[in-house]
C-alpha cells in the first residue's frame, strides 16, 4: 500500500476563521461585563468602592471552579461524542451537565448566605473596615443570590459553541455582558445603589444572556434541549474531572487573591488593593484575548479528536497560537504604552495610587506572552482530552510557582510585589518544557499506522484509486473479505454521490479519514465542502420504474442497510459524515 502523503489541509483554516469572530466577541463581552462593576464602583465610590469589589474576586473564584469544571469538561465530551456520532450520548451529556450545575450553584449559593461574615472575615475584611466591609457584604451578597442564573450562562455557553452554535453563543454572552456595563450605570451612578447596584447588574446581565441562548435555540434545530434525567453522579463526576483540569485553576487564584489582598491590606491599605483590583482586571482584559483563541480551537480539537485526525489537531493549535499571541502583544503594548489611563479607566487619578498603578500595569506587561501560551498549552491538552497535562501546567502557573514567587515578591514591598506575574509565567512556562522534554505525554494511544487519511480534490478519477488504497488500508488491518469490499465501496459511493452533487458548479474538497479501530472494525469520518448535501438524503424508487433510476440512491441504502452507524450533520460550514463498519 502507499504511504500517506502530504497533503494541504482545506477545511481547518476555515473552520478555525469561523470560530475565530464569536470567540472574539465573547471574550470580550466577558472581559467587559468583569470590568464593569470595577469601572463604575471605582468612578462612582472611588478606592473604596474599588477595594470592595477586589475583595469580592475569590466569590467569583469560586463560582469559575464550578461553572468552567461543568462547561469545559461537559463539553469537551459532548464534542468528542458528536465527531463520533454518538448524537443520543452527546444530548444524555448536556441534560446531565446542567442538572448538576443548577443543583450545585444553590447549594453554594445557600452555604455563602448562611455563613457570610465568616466568608468575608477570610476573605480580608471585618466590621472594623467601615464602608469597605459594608460594601463587601452587600455585594456579595446578592452575588450568591444570583448564582443559579451566572452558573446556566455560563455553562450553556460552552455547550453552545460545541453545538455549532458559536455565532449565538458570542452574541448572547456580549449583549449580556454590556448590559451589565450599562445597568451598572443605570444602578451605580444614577441611580445611586452602589455596590448592590453592581451586583444586581452582573446578575441581570447573566440573564439576558440566558434569555437570549433560549430564544436563539427556540427557533433553531439545536440538540440541547434540557429535559429532566435520572441523575448520574459518577458521569457528572468524570466531566467534572476533565473540566476540573483547568478549573483547578481557580481554586489557586482564589487562595492566591485572599493572600494578596490580605497583604495589600496590610501594607498598603485600600488604595494598594485598589490598584491590585486594576491589575487584576488588565490581566483578565489580556487573558481573555488569548482565551478568544483558546475557545475558538477547542470544539475544533475536541471533534478532530473523536475522528482521530491528528493532523487538523495540530493545525488547528498553530492556528491558535498565531492568532491568540498576534492579539494578545497588541492588547498588552496598549496597556504599557498608556498606563495612566488604564488607571483612570478605574477611577485612580492622582496622588500615590496613580503612580503605583503606573508601574504595577508596566511590569505586569512583561509577562502576558508567557502567560497567553501557557493558557493556550492549557486548553489544547484539555480538548485532546489529557488530563495530565492540564493539570501539570495549571498547578505549576497556580500553585507550585505561584505560591513561593508571591511570597517572596510580597517581601519586596508594594512596589516590588507587583513582579510575581511575569516571574510566574516564564518559570512556569519553562519548567513544563523542561518536563515535557524529559517525560513526554501520550496521545489517545491510537497509533499513527491505524489511520488513513486522503484528501480527494474534485477528480473523478481519484476517487477510484484512493476506493482502493482504503481496502488495501483494511487487509493490512485483518479485514475480512466482506469488510474490504464494504469498505470500498463505501468511500467510492460516498465519494462519487459527493462530486455529482457538486458538478462544475463548485470547487469540491473531500476529506476521507478511516480508522482501524483495536477493537475490531473500521471507522470512516468523511468531510466535503458540498453545500448542504447528506448523501443519505438521496432517494430511490424501483429500478424498473424508470430509466432515471439513481445508482448512487441505490448504493446509499445498502451503505445504510450494511452499516453499523451511520451519523450526519453540517458542523462549521462543512458537510460531515460518520459510518462504522
Amino acid at each position: 500500500m502507499k504511504r500517506n502523503r502530504k497533503e494541504k489541509d482545506r477545511f481547518t483554516g476555515a473552520m478555525f476563521r469561523s470560530m475565530l469572530g464569536p470567540a472574539v466577541l465573547s471574550s470580550l463581552g466577558l472581559a467587559f461585563g468583569d470590568a464593569a462593576d470595577a469601572v463604575v464602583v471605582g468612578q462612582r465610590m472611588g478606592a473604596t468602592g474599588l477595594a470592595a469589589v477586589g475583595l469580592a474576586l475569590p466569590v467569583y473564584m469560586v463560582m469559575n471552579v464550578f461553572v468552567h469544571g461543568f462547561g469545559s469538561g461537559g463539553s469537551v465530551y459532548y464534542a468528542r461524542l458528536m465527531g463520533e456520532g454518538r448524537e443520543q450520548e452527546a444530548v444524555r451529556n448536556f441534560r446531565q451537565v446542567i442538572q448538576a450545575a443548577l443543583a450545585v450553584s444553590v447549594l453554594l449559593g445557600a452555604a455563602g448566605r448562611l455563613f457570610l461574615d465568616r466568608f468575608l472575615w477570610l476573605l480580608g475584611t471585618t466590621p472594623s473596615d467601615g464602608a469597605v466591609f459594608a460594601a463587601c457584604k452587600t455585594y456579595v451578597g446578592i452575588l450568591l443570590i444570583g448564582m443559579p442564573v451566572i452558573f446556566l450562562s455560563y455553562v450553556s455557553n460552552y455547550y453552545l459553541r460545541n453545538d455549532d452554535y458559536s455565532r449565538l453563543a458570542g452574541i448572547g454572552f456580549t449583549v449580556g455582558n454590556v448590559s451589565d456595563f450599562l445597568l451598572n450605570v443605570v444602578f451605580v451612578i444614577w441611580l445611586d445603589l452602589g455596590a448592590a447596584g453592581a451586583a444586581w447588574s452582573t446578575v441581570l446581565g447573566q440573564l439576558i444572556s440566558v434569555c437570549i441562548y433560549g430564544g436563539g435555540l427556540a427557533r433553531g434545530k439545536s440538540r440541547l434541549r434540557y429535559r429532566p434525567v435520572k441523575p448520574d453522579l459518577r458521569y457528572v463526576l468524570a466531566c467534572l474531572r476533565l473540566g476540573f483540569g483547568t478549573s483547578v485553576h481557580y481554586i489557586y487564584q482564589m487562595i492566591f487573591l485572599i493572600f494578596a489582598n490580605n497583604t495589600l491590606m496590610n501594607t498598603a491599605g485600600a488604595f494598594g488593593v485598589a490598584v491590585f483590583d486594576v491589575i487584576q482586571n488588565a490581566s483578565y482584559f489580556v487573558s481573555y484575548v488569548y482565551d478568544s483563541a483558546a475557545k475558538a480551537a477547542q470544539p475544533l480539537i475536541s471533534t478532530f479528536c473523536g475522528e482521530h485526525n491528528e493532523t487538523a489537531k495540530r493545525n488547528v493549535m498553530g492556528l491558535g497560537l498565531k492568532a491568540g499571541c498576534a492579539m494578545g502583544i497588541l492588547s498588552a503594548a496598549l496597556i504599557a504604552l498608556f498606563p495612566g489611563t488604564v488607571c483612570a479607566v478605574f477611577g485612580i487619578h492622582s496622588g500615590e495610587a496613580l503612580a503605583l498603578g503606573r508601574a504595577a500595569l508596566r511590569i505586569f506587561c512583561l509577562g502576558t506572552v508567557f502567560a497567553g501560551v501557557n493558557a493556550l498549552m492549557e486548553s489544547y491538552y484539555q480538548a485532546s482530552g489529557r488530563e495530565k497535562g492540564v493539570f501539570i501546567i495549571t498547578t505549576l502557573r497556580s500553585a507550585v510557582i505561584l505560591f513561593p514567587v508571591t511570597w517572596f515578591c510580597s517581601r519586596l514591598g508594594a512596589e516590588g510585589f507587583w513582579w510575581l506575574y511575569p516571574a510566574t509565567e516564564f518559570l512556569s512556562f519553562a519548567v513544563f518544557c523542561v518536563f515535557m522534554h524529559v517525560y513526554p505525554l501520550r496521545g489517545d494511544g491510537l497509533r499513527e499506522e491505524r489511520i488513513f487519511q486522503r484528501t480527494i480534490e474534485n477528480r473523478n478519477g481519484d476517487v477510484g484509486e484512493i476506493a482502493g488504497e482504503a481496502g488495501e488500508f483494511c487487509e493490512k488491518w485483518d479485514g475480512g473479505p466482506k469488510q474490504v469490499f464494504y469498505v470500498t465501496m463505501v468511500v467510492e459511493e460516498i465519494c462519487l454521490a459527493i462530486l455529482e452533487h457538486c458538478g462544475e458548479r463548485e470547487k469540491a474538497y473531500i476529506q476521507i479519514t478511516l480508522v482501524a479501530l483495536e477493537e475490531g472494525g473500521f471507522e470512516l469520518h468523511v468531510r466535503d465542502s458540498a453545500s448542504g448535501f447528506n448523501p443519505f438524503s438521496l432517494e430511490t424508487g424501483k429500478a424498473g420504474d424508470s430509466y432515471e433510476f439513481d445508482m448512487n440512491a441505490m448504493g446509499m441504502m445498502v451503505i445504510k442497510e450494511k452499516a453499523r452507524e451511520f451519523f450526519y450533520r453540517q458542523y462549521q460550514g462543512f458537510n460531515t459524515l460518520t459510518v462504522r463498519i
